[in-house]
This record gives C-alpha cells, sequence and structure tokens, in this order.
C-alpha cells in the first residue's frame, strides 16, 4: 500500500480523494462516528478551496443551510451586523460533511478500514484530529489557553429575533464568548467558549448548570435566546488551541487538526484542514514517486504548516485584545498575550506606497535592485513538490518565486524593457500564463517593496 491515512476528517478525505485520483493505492482507517457533532460555518472563502479540489457542485448539492454574515457584539462595541461581501457561505453540521467528503474520497478509489487496523504502507499521513494517533507525542499547547467549548442545540419554532436567521452569532462577555450557528431558520446550535479553571465546571456543579449559567452571563444571548430553551442536555468537548514540536519526517506527516488546531474564534477550520490535506497529498506524492526530492518536500510542508499555525495564533491573539480592551479578566488577558511581530518585509502599506508612487510617475524605469541574490524555493506545481528560480532582495524576508501567480523571475527579465506599465503587463501576459490586473500590480509592488526591482 502506497498510503495510509489515519482519520476521515477534512483533512483527511481532501488527501485520500487527491492521492486515490494520483493513481496511489490508498486506505483510510475511520474511527467511530462521535455521539455529538458541532455545526460550523464554512465562509465563502471556501468556495475557493472547493472550487480548486474540483467539488464544489458535491458541496453544492450537499443541502447545506446558506449564510449571509455575522451579528457581533464584541469588545464593548454595540452589535455589528456584518454581511459577507463576496457570496454565502454554508452552515452545517460537521457529520454530516465529514460524510460527503469521505464519499467522494471512496468514489475515487480510496479503501475504508476500521480504525483498529495497522496495514503497512510507505506512507501515513496522520489527519486524526484532535486524537492525534501519531501527533499526540509531538504536541505543544499555548501556556494558559485551555478552552472548552459547553455545546447544546436549541429548536424554535418561530425563530430568533436576530437581524438575519442565517447569520453566525458571535458575543464577547467577561468569562469568555458565545457563539450560535443556526442549521435552519428554526434549529441552532449555541455554544460557550470557557477557561475550565474559570467557569463552575471547577464547582462540580455539571456540564447543565454551567452552560445556563455562562448563558446568565452574556448581554445579547441571554435576551435571544430568553424564550427557548436547548433541545436535550448540553455537552462539552476540549477546544483549546496546540500545534506540534514538529509536522513530518520521513514517511509520515500530520495534516488537519492533528498537527495544529486554531483557536475557534476563526471560522477557517474547515478550510485550514482542507487546504492541509490538499498540501499533505502533495507531499506524499512526491515523496512516494520522487525520492531525491523527499527533503526539499518535507521541509517545505515544515515550514508552511508552522507559518500557517502562527499566523491564525496572531490573528486571535488580536481578537483577544479587543475583547480584553473591554473585559479585564482572565480569559481574555491569558489569550492575548501572543508576542506581536514585526511589520512584515512586504506589509501592505509599503506596498500600496510603492504603487501610488510609481503611478505618480509618467513613465518607468525598473532594473533588479542591487543586492538581489538567486535562489531557489521548493513550491507546489500541480501533483508535486518542485524547486524553482527565486529571487532575494534586500527588503524581502525570503526569497520569491511568485507573487499573486506572478512569476517573479520572468517579470524581473522583462520589466527593464518597457516603459509603461501596460505595456509590461501586456508583455508579460504574452510570455506566462495570463494574470489579471489587480493580481500583476500586487505582484509589481511586492518587488518594488522587496527592493528585487527599483525604478530609476
Amino acid at each position: 500500500m502506497d498510503a495510509l491515512i489515519l482519520g476521515g476528517g477534512p483533512a483527511g478525505a481532501t488527501a485520500a480523494r487527491l492521492l486515490a485520483q494520483w493513481g496511489c493505492a490508498v486506505a483510510v482507517a475511520t474511527g467511530p462516528v462521535p455521539r455529538h457533532s458541532m455545526a460550523e460555518c464554512l465562509p465563502p472563502s471556501t468556495h475557493k478551496v472547493f472550487r480548486f479540489l474540483g467539488i464544489e457542485e458535491a458541496v453544492a448539492a450537499g443541502g447545506f443551510f446558506a449564510t449571509a454574515g455575522n451579528t457581533v457584539w464584541w469588545g464593548g462595541s454595540r452589535r455589528r451586523v456584518e454581511p459577507y461581501p463576496d457570496g454565502n457561505g454554508y452552515q452545517l453540521l460537521r457529520r454530516s460533511f465529514d460524510r460527503l467528503l469521505l464519499g467522494l474520497a471512496e468514489a475515487a478509489g480510496a479503501r475504508l478500514i476500521a480504525a483498529g487496523a495497522r496495514p503497512q504502507a510507505r506512507f501515513v499521513l496522520d489527519c486524526s484530529g484532535r486524537t492525534g494517533v501519531l501527533a499526540r507525542a509531538y504536541r505543544v499547547r499555548p501556556p494558559r489557553s485551555r478552552t472548552i467549548a459547553l455545546c447544546g442545540v436549541w429548536h424554535s419554532a418561530r425563530g430568533w429575533r436576530v437581524p438575519d436567521a442565517s447569520h453566525t452569532l458571535v458575543e464577547a462577555y467577561g468569562d469568555g464568548w458565545a457563539w450560535s450557528v443556526p442549521l435552519s431558520g428554526t434549529v441552532r446550535h449555541v455554544a460557550f467558549m470557557v477557561d475550565p479553571a474559570e467557569t463552575r465546571l471547577v464547582r462540580r456543579q455539571g456540564i447543565a448548570a454551567a452552560y445556563a449559567g455562562e448563558m446568565a452571563k452574556t448581554y445579547a444571548f441571554r435576551r435571544i435566546f430568553a424564550d427557548s430553551a436547548p433541545a436535550g442536555a448540553p455537552w462539552g468537548r476540549d477546544a483549546s488551541p496546540y500545534t506540534s514540536r514538529q509536522f513530518c519526517g520521513p514517511g509520515f506527516l500530520f495534516a488537519g487538526d492533528a498537527a495544529s488546531c486554531i483557536d475557534p474564534l476563526s471560522s477557517f477550520g474547515v478550510k485550514k484542514a482542507m487546504v492541509s490535506g490538499w498540501v499533505g497529498a502533495v507531499v506524499a506524492n512526491t515523496c512516494l514517486g520522487n525520492p531525491p526530492m523527499r527533503d526539499a518536500a518535507l521541509q517545505f510542508y515544515e515550514a508552511r504548516e508552522r507559518q500557517v499555525y502562527e499566523g491564525y495564533r496572531r490573528q486571535a491573539s488580536g481578537w483577544s485584545r479587543t475583547a480584553a480592551g473591554a473585559e479585564a479578566r482572565p480569559f481574555w488577558g491569558n489569550r492575548s498575550e501572543f508576542e506581536e511581530p514585526a511589520p512584515p518585509p512586504l506589509d501592505p502599506d509599503r506596498m500600496r506606497a510603492a504603487l501610488r508612487e510609481l503611478r505618480q510617475k509618467p513613465s518607468i524605469r525598473l532594473r533588479r535592485g542591487e543586492g538581489v541574490e538567486g535562489r531557489q524555493r521548493a513550491g507546489i506545481a500541480g501533483r508535486e513538490v518542485v524547486l524553482r528560480d527565486a529571487l532575494k532582495g534586500p527588503g524581502s524576508g525570503e526569497a520569491l518565486d511568485y507573487v499573486a501567480n506572478v512569476e517573479v523571475c520572468r517579470l524581473v527579465d522583462l520589466a527593464p524593457r518597457y516603459k509603461q506599465v501596460p505595456d509590461l503587463f501586456e508583455a508579460y501576459n504574452r510570455a506566462a500564463p495570463p494574470v489579471d490586473l489587480p493580481h500583476f500590480l500586487t505582484a509589481l509592488s511586492a518587488l518594488l517593496t522587496a527592493r528585487i526591482l527599483i525604478n530609476v
């Protein structure tokens, strides 16, 4: 067998389907279906992932509840109604979504086996989520970040008085934050994210009492849900973030929540898992089919997974700081202590300034900057990790091969020949796979900011 995948969630099912399509012999070890399943929101950006993976139509046919945005009470601010600017997302029960993805993997040729089976495989992808069959031994938890989700399902024949019945509801309060995802106009999941050391769980009053106690601490939620009640007993589950000391090694890698789990404040957990499954499949396929590229592929995966986790962690820390400004309580203070990084070399403000300066001049005279170094950088090309030519400028922290789908080396070679940006844009699109003007301008401003190109 080529690949054994542990776990059939979004990461595992995505990796299994791709590897099977690429001709690998793949088995997926799936465990028992959990007794309770969380509802989740998939924002509109997940459509790009579905489209890229070739499953957009299958997901659209899944009958999931469409959502138009969020309604938020955060950091002492008044209610904010935030419609999605770029289409609808989905509200769905994870169990149903996972079943759809696993069915697509099986249809592609992946074989489903019982979780206890351990067939011999050339490569193992641990996609077993929090269970972390292999990954648990490598797990690292940030200090003072333990989080428990107290969850319940609510029914109301009349629905609830909210600005949009499809919206996710989010409210920060002193000891945590409340979250509600609708599965229809009359069914909502309601959860409270709390520190078990701060909530009533430590007083042995049971989950139901703790759940009711957290509802009572809220301002908006207790009014919205005042005339309804949970259908059945609430339950608890671990929602603590974590990462790994390492994410891969010869013959194995960790993907999705097995590798790292981001703060539930982000709605990107499923998207993160599916993209991790895709990249994991590419890396595994490279290791299986092109052994000389094994080390470069694994180093690429290690760096990417670490960067993704740290980016999401930094984002969640910013949200916590906003909440902590209004709620000076341990829950928020502990979660806002992630160290603020220095501004990145390719800071968006600097890129916009570079583009404004370029536009103010009647013509361009671009040339390669002083001190620019040629490098090779690992990247994904189709179903493999390859080494590509890249350039590192004195103003960039890393070598750049592509920016916004624009090939950096080709653009730098072409740039000195043209005195007008439109002419350079047309020349690039004749010489390389075409890109649209906004992406081209993004790449051009990035190269100016990194001083890979200078305008003399």
